[in-house]
């Protein structure tokens, strides 16, 4: 749906200043979370800010931009940006090139919202037969600069998780009742093997 309404680099712009809706990034954190080129960014962020949506305050000699709340078209804009280039998204797309290692994942935080005026870290856990730890860091990583925000991860091989449940008998009940979002599998796909 995001790329029938807009362009990518719109997308990734967008995505970066409502995922973190009550902090401001100057032209440079834009461009390197956004991952685009300088003058697109520039272009993006000069038509939101003329069209309201984004608020630009100066801070020294470097221009600020944030989501303006008060844009009438805030929270709806919001809402699509999650649904459709959130934190799930950003997190799947992350995770998409490892999809033939990893057989299940979910993210959930801790809380809602803003935690001290910043965002929550985002959880995630994987689970993969194989146990790349170094790719999976590699996508999370990805996704934490893309979102701006802090993203942790665990990752579960059937042998870790089964050393894990003999220390801790509950653990995987306990791991699988938080409130989470799959981004891949289920509950019923955790060491299944993708096609």
């Amino acid at each position: 749906m995001a790329d029938a309404l807009f362009p990518k680099v719109r997308q990734r712009v967008l995505a970066v200043m409502f995922n973190a809706p009550e902090r401001s990034f100057f032209m440079g954190e834009v461009i390197a979370l956004a991952r685009s080129g300088t003058g697109a960014v520039q272009r993006e962020l000069a038509g939101l800010a003329a069209a309201g949506i984004l608020s630009v305050h100066k801070q020294g000699k470097q221009k600020h931009y944030q989501a303006n709340v008060d844009a009438p078209v805030f929270s709806a804009l919001s809402t699509l940006v999650t649904r459709t280039m959130g934190v799930a998204n950003v997190l799947h797309a992350c995770l998409a090139p490892l999809e033939r290692q990893v057989s299940a994942a979910f993210f959930y935080t801790e809380g809602a919202g803003l935690s001290d005026g910043k965002p929550v870290p985002v959880n995630v856990v994987v689970f993969s037969a194989v146990g790349d730890t170094d790719a999976v860091a590699q996508a999370m990583q990805n996704a934490a600069n893309t979102l701006a925000r802090q993203v942790s991860f665990t990752l579960h091989t059937p042998e870790t998780l089964t050393e894990a449940t003999a220390k801790n008998g509950n653990l995987l009940t306990r791991l699988l009742q938080p409130t989470k979002t799959w981004l891949m599998g289920s509950e019923d796909q955790l060491f299944t093997q993708p096609s």
